[in-house]
């Protein structure tokens, strides 16, 4: 009798631990998941940051170039000779 409740015992210990590895199981497969969803999400993300920063760079450089030819001085005849210029009075 004695040992047929020990029998039992270790069985319903074995029954639990089981139950339990397999909700652990579970649980892992879960998180796997759960994870490689937000690798995807991060991926994705740094997708659009590297794209946006390379608009952003893009748009910078072609907004000081123009500035800087805008305000480029244009002195026509600036290393000519010196020209005398006659000043016409109505």
């Amino acid at each position: 009798m004695l040992n047929w409740k020990m029998t039992d015992q270790i069985n319903q210990k074995d029954a639990n631990q089981d139950q339990q590895i397999a909700l652990l199981t579970h649980r892992i497969e879960d998180a796997e998941k759960t994870q490689e969803e937000l690798r995807d999400r991060v991926r994705k993300l740094e997708r659009w940051v590297w794209g946006a920063g390379a608009v952003i760079s893009a748009a910078i450089t072609i907004i000081g170039i123009a500035t800087a030819v805008e305000s480029k001085e244009i002195n026509y005849g600036s290393h000519d000779t010196t020209k005398q210029e006659v000043l016409l009075q109505l």
